[in-house]
């Protein structure tokens, strides 16, 4: 069973966080992190999940140490703290797979952390077959050859297709984590400019058209479409290309529909994320955030795709 870690001064997060948690994994909790950092010298975790403000130490320093102990945790913040530019800094810092908002959704919560687990076993596995191959003398061969990715973006709203698009396609921000998602893994870096090539769709019939005769590396698509659900539209695009990382966009997504996305599209590499199309309108702060987190998603999708085919080639192709 993976064990987590959860550091929080408040009492009522702990026990909330326990109750979610405690069927699937082992937990250990702490509310002081300087005795959680103490802890973690002598006990290994998979996951650490911990708080933005706490006494003692921050967030930030105490991922920071946490992270520099035992590097191959996966690690995850919980806040409801509204200061979006010092989250995103804090994403940046410390190189965290996911912030979750106070109060989260139990599906979300269950969700991404489901998610960075999984990334972190295919990190795992991809460092133990880069050892087995430099022991081998064997030459890494990286499956992308830093040609652009191939994007498709589905959603009936046209607003929302154009905020996507332009930032998205605005390599400035996000080359830089690119490169550093791929340092952490162990893939060298690209020498080519990192790009995005974006094609876009009002509905699932025409995604499915183009899905024909033009591969794509990832495709990002909304659960309401006019002409399918978005789940349905990713199991379809599962059978045509098995090898594009999915991500799902949704306004609220229940524990039956999240299991139902998991069971039909038949990946690991499945990201859900919750996107208010109303506060995308009404609030520029809440605007840059979802796109921020639009665009980490997207770029650890690909990694993790990359991650994924590599694992999968039998060493001596790779």
């Amino acid at each position: 069973m993976k064990k987590i870690l959860l550091v929080d001064d408040e009492h009522n997060v702990l026990n909330a966080l326990r109750r979610e948690l405690k069927d699937y994994y082992e937990i250990e909790t702490f509310d002081n992190p300087v005795a959680a950092l103490e802890h973690s010298r002598e006990t290994q975790f998979d996951l650490v999940i911990a708080d933005y403000k706490m006494p003692f130490m921050s967030g930030i320093e105490f991922l920071k140490q946490f992270g520099q102990m035992q590097p191959g945790a996966s690690r995850m913040v919980l806040s409801g703290n509204s200061d979006i530019d010092t989250l995103i800094h804090m994403i940046n810092e410390t190189h965290i797979y996911r912030f979750l908002a106070k109060p989260w959704k139990g599906d979300e919560l269950l969700s991404s952390i489901r998610q960075a687990l999984d990334y972190r076993d295919a990190i795992l596995e991809n460092h133990h077959r880069a050892d087995a191959r430099r022991k081998s003398n064997i030459a890494v061969q990286t499956i992308h050859n830093d040609s652009p990715f191939r994007i498709v973006l589905v959603d009936s709203d046209d607003h929302l297709l154009k905020l996507m698009s332009r930032e998205l396609a605005d390599v400035n921000g996000h080359e830089s984590l690119y490169r550093t998602i791929r340092q952490e893994i162990k893939q060298e870096t690209p020498t080519t400019k990192f790009k995005f090539i974006i094609n876009i769709f009002h509905n699932a019939q025409a995604a499915l058209a183009h899905a024909k005769n033009n591969p794509f590396d990832l495709i990002i698509s909304a659960q309401t479409l006019p002409d399918m659900e978005g789940i349905k539209l990713l199991g379809k695009i599962r059978h045509v290309l098995p090898e594009t990382a999915l991500i799902l966009l949704s306004d609220d997504i229940d524990k039956s529909t999240l299991m139902q996305a998991i069971n039909e599209t038949e990946v690991k590499n499945l990201v859900l994320l919750h996107w208010a199309n109303s506060e995308l309108r009404s609030d520029a702060r809440r605007q840059a955030w979802n796109l921020h987190q639009l665009r980490t998603a997207a770029i650890q999708a690909l990694a993790s795709r990359e991650l994924l085919l590599r694992n999968a080639r039998p060493a001596a192709l790779c």
